[in-house]
Order: structure tokens, then C-alpha cells, then sequence
């Protein structure tokens, strides 16, 4: 009995593990005013980063308002206010950020520059122009996109990055009821356990 709990609980870490290295958060967003003329290609880019990661906190899904406790909706009652607080929260949780810049606006130049306070990868995207040419920082990326290519350019930029941030892994053992304790720490917070540890070291590394 001992032996068979031990390969349970061997193979639920090395299932949480491969969780880890194999998919990141990513944030994604885009003008809300260019949704009207730029609609498609909002929805190709959606559609390419779900084809590699499929967590995904976007306003394009309208999940990143789920992140805001009802009890804090309240207290903000603005709902501008509750946008703001979302979209920081889901640049906060994430590990890339990808957004759409075909419709340029200073509250995007904002999001991607927290994200880059943060150390995080940004890409932004236009079907105008490589915004990189004009913008360099180590973590910030641009490129020109069509239909035809935006694939191949997500797809290439989240294996990439991937690589960088969960470049180290490691082997933990624990007990059932640890495990458990993860899933109901992390649901109570809208995470899954590999990213309820991730927070906690970042907490305790002073980055949150």
C-alpha cells in the first residue's frame, strides 16, 4: 500500500512538473476602440496563442475580470476603475504578454511598459509596423503581422521565451494532503498549483 501511494504521489509531481516547463500564463489585449476595424486580426492573433498555450487571460476571452474578487468590485464600484485593476492584475499573474497595437493608444504603451517593469517578455503586435525598430528594451519585442504569418511569429516568440523562464526544474515529493492543500489554496485564488508555488516564492522573494 505504502509503495503504491509513493508512485501515486511520484506521479502527481512529475505530472505538476511537466505542467510548469510546458505551459506559461500569457496576457493578451488590444485597443477596445479598434475593435470595430481591426476585429479579424484580434482574433487571429487569440487564436494563434491558444494554439501554444492555453492559458490565456485576455479581455478578448472575458476572463480577465474574473481575477477582481467580487468583494473588491464593490468596493471600486468604477468600472474603468475595475478595467485598470484587471488588466494590472493579469499583467501581474502572467508570464509573457502579448498585445495588439494595429490601433496604437497610451493606455497599450502603458500596459506594456508594467509588463516590462516586471521583467516580462512584451510583444507587440501591428499589421502597420515592427514597433522594435523604434522601441529597445530587452524586453520588449514588436513585429508586423499579417493572417497568413501571425502563427508562425506568436509561435515562435512563446517557445522561445518559454525556454528562458522555466529553464531550471527540479524533482519534489509530496504528501497527499499537501497536494491537496495546493489545489484549494491555489483555486481559492483563481490558480492551479503550479502557479499558487510560483507566487509564493515570488512573495517570499519580495516580488509580489
Amino acid at each position: 500500500m505504502y509503495t503504491w501511494r509513493l508512485y501515486l504521489n511520484c506521479a502527481i509531481v512529475l505530472m505538476l512538473i511537466w505542467y510548469v516547463y510546458m505551459y506559461m500564463k500569457v496576457f493578451y489585449t488590444a485597443s477596445y476602440k479598434g475593435k470595430k476595424s481591426y476585429q479579424k486580426y484580434y482574433d487571429a492573433v487569440l487564436n494563434a496563442i491558444l494554439k501554444v498555450e492555453r492559458d490565456v487571460i485576455s479581455p478578448e476571452l472575458g476572463n480577465y475580470l474574473k481575477l477582481i474578487a467580487d468583494k473588491e468590485k464593490m468596493k471600486i464600484r468604477d468600472l474603468r476603475s475595475i478595467h485598470y485593476s484587471a488588466i494590472r492584475k493579469g499583467i501581474e499573474l502572467s508570464d509573457i504578454v502579448i498585445i495588439e497595437i494595429s490601433l496604437p493608444g497610451f493606455q497599450l504603451g502603458h500596459e506594456a511598459t508594467l509588463a516590462m517593469q516586471d521583467k516580462k517578455h512584451v510583444l507587440c503586435l501591428s499589421i502597420h509596423q515592427d514597433m522594435s525598430i523604434k522601441i529597445k528594451n530587452r524586453y520588449f519585442h514588436g513585429a508586423k503581422y499579417n493572417v497568413e504569418n501571425i502563427d508562425e511569429i506568436v509561435g515562435k516568440f512563446l517557445t522561445k521565451y518559454r525556454k528562458e523562464i522555466y529553464s531550471e526544474r527540479f524533482n519534489m515529493l509530496l504528501t497527499k494532503s499537501q497536494i491537496k492543500y495546493l489545489e484549494k489554496m491555489g483555486d481559492s485564488i483563481g490558480m492551479n498549483k503550479s502557479e499558487y508555488l510560483r507566487e509564493l516564492i515570488d512573495r517570499d522573494r519580495g516580488l509580489k
